[in-house]
């Protein structure tokens, strides 16, 4: 039985108070093996599946809770300089690239919200953090992978305002839902400002980098946009899903429900507003509906506070036969520099590929 690495003894000590759980155990992967963390994450939510459905004497709030510490404690073995790769197989992706597959990764997909909302402009000398690591990191990935095609699912749905005629912007109408008082629908954007926006994302990513001079879209790079899959969510991706019972519908609010998600804490997944707005899990998870995407090599990269909504996007894809080895996330921390994240995840895949060759020299 292998001695739980000494660099994250304190860790488990701090989590478990120096007592084993049935759940961690001395077997539990190093950092230096991706897939058999992988795999270990799938051994602790197995779990507390089970626990939730035969009872435990706890409540199920309390298992959920204490299954996301066992799940985080795994994944910081898996993270490296604030990069953490505990849900990326890196030599599935090389495999797949160096097999002839077809491989996508997106790792740049702003919102308009977050730059200038009059004229759609990306303002290159003010990115937010996430978005500078974003456009690094793409320029990363096109170098280490220059027959991918680059993907950017930018979203112009998305307002964060609501729907006012207010000069301050204070909400001038309300909805009443399930008894309690919610803001109206968002403000949309024009179809101009949308088109500019776009325009000003392409030449963001040309000017990164991340997009070549002689690059075609279509080919090499693919812009989507979160407002392009409203119809694709409320027909397509409903109807497949409905189609499988596993839609309930409260009112104009759209939920997926499966009691054998992969997370139990997924059981449940809102797709859609009471006010009748798409969710982001529902918008990206449409993006994958075309057949040809489940045999596409899919890398997506995110900061942290994605996590959650890219486990939800998951326990979707994979009811619609989205395999495991065709979808993969990696996460940063946000506050980590941007030179930093696209190096980690530089040396990371240049590991593997050079494997591989080495390999194929024998």
């Amino acid at each position: 039985m292998r001695e739980i690495p000494q660099e994250n003894q304190g860790e488990y000590k701090e989590l478990h108070k120096g007592k084993p759980t049935s759940f961690i155990s001395a077997e539990s992967p190093s950092p230096n093996e991706p897939n058999k963390i992988m795999n270990w994450l799938g051994k602790i939510r197995d779990t507390f599946r089970r626990s939730i459905s035969e009872g435990s004497g706890k409540t199920q709030e309390e298992l959920i809770s204490k299954m996301t510490d066992e799940l985080s404690a795994i994944e910081r073995m898996a993270t490296i300089e604030g990069v953490n790769f505990s849900k990326c197989q890196i030599e599935k992706i090389v495999e797949a690239y160096l097999g002839g597959k077809l491989v996508e990764f997106e790792a740049l997909s702003p919102y308009l919200c977050d730059y200038n909302m009059a004229t759609g402009e990306i303002w290159s000398d003010k990115l937010i953090k996430s978005d500078k690591i974003g456009l690094l990191v793409s320029k990363t990935l096109r170098k280490l992978f220059p027959r991918a095609r680059l993907i950017s699912l930018y979203d112009e749905y998305n307002s964060s305002m609501p729907d006012s005629a207010h000069l301050l912007g204070a909400p001038t109408r309300e909805t009443i839902i399930e008894g309690q008082k919610k803001d109206a629908p968002q403000l949309t954007f024009s179809d101009k400002v949308k088109y500019n926006f776009k325009k000003s994302l392409k030449s963001l990513l040309r000017s990164g980098g991340a997009i070549r001079k002689d690059d075609k879209e279509g080919k090499d790079y693919l812009f989507v946009s979160e407002s392009s899959k409203v119809k694709a969510a409320e027909e397509s991706l409903v109807g497949e899903l409905e189609k499988k019972g596993k839609i309930l519908r409260k009112g104009r609010a759209v939920y997926f429900v499966n009691p054998e998600a992969e997370n139990p804490a997924y059981r449940e997944i809102q797709l859609c507003t009471a006010n009748g707005r798409w969710l982001c899990e529902a918008l990206d998870a449409s993006s994958y509906l075309d057949k040809q995407n489940r045999e596409i090599t899919h890398l997506v990269v995110l900061p942290n506070e994605f996590k959650e909504q890219q486990d939800k996007v998951w326990e979707i894809l994979r009811t619609l036969d989205i395999l495991p080895e065709n979808y993969h996330n990696i996460f940063y921390d946000q506050n980590v520099p941007p030179e930093t994240v696209a190096r980690v995840i530089q040396e990371q895949f240049e590991k593997i590929f050079i494997k591989y060759l080495y390999k194929n020299k024998k």
